[in-house]
């Protein structure tokens, strides 16, 4: 049944990071976006996104440098238990985010040809979803070999497979604060172009 209530689950990581952290203007590009005081260290994330209705943080396990996951602000554990304006939310923010981890990982002035990424999204333990609380995959995939890329065999790339790491704290701040940077950027190029104010948060009902 579409649009279930939005129930937050007391051991979900990522309930935990929606409640540490409020909706920001996605045009600001904080330099560094400490959790609300009184947060525990499990909700702690590198946040690129916070909106009244969705959140895009890195994956602290990647598959690559750069993985991005974007999930909703409300605890659903699968796609398909959430209504159309929420969907929406999604499907507004996957490009701009797609094009923002594109450009932070492969460079501003790379061609649209060098650009590989994989966008997943599992529903379910036999889907592979670990955390049940609604999420896509943003996987930057880099040439086999180079900086970055940690998967050693093309095979893996498919459905969003591969050899995992752990985040670096450093590093993640950093890269997170670029991809917010940039994040910024691609707000305002939108707007411009688009005539689409993305700070903006349409009064969805949840």
């Amino acid at each position: 049944m579409p649009n279930l209530p939005a129930i937050p689950s007391p051991t979900c990581p990522f309930c935990s990071i929606a409640a540490a952290y409020p909706p920001i203007p996605p045009s600001s590009a904080i330099q560094k976006v400490p959790p609300r005081p009184g947060s525990t260290e499990s909700s702690h994330a590198f946040l690129i996104l916070s909106t009244q209705h969705v959140l895009a943080f890195l994956d602290i396990m990647p598959l690559a440098r750069g993985h991005i996951l974007l999930t909703s602000r409300n605890h659903w554990e699968k796609v398909g238990d959430v209504g159309v304006r929420v969907g929406e939310e999604f499907g507004k923010w996957l490009p701009v985010l797609s094009r923002t981890a594109m450009r932070v990982i492969f460079g501003a002035e790379s061609l649209a040809e060098e650009q590989h990424w994989n966008i997943v999204q599992n529903n379910g333990e036999r889907a592979a979803q670990v955390v049940p609380h609604i999420h896509f995959h943003i996987i930057p995939r880099p040439p086999l070999g180079s900086p970055g890329a940690m998967t050693k065999s093309p095979s893996w790339t498919m459905f969003g497979r591969g050899q995992r790491e752990e985040l670096d704290d450093e590093e993640g701040e950093e890269l997170a604060r670029r991809l917010r940077e940039e994040l910024a950027r691609e707000v305002g190029r939108v707007k411009q172009e688009e005539g689409i104010d993305l700070d903006v948060d349409i009064d969805h009902k949840l």
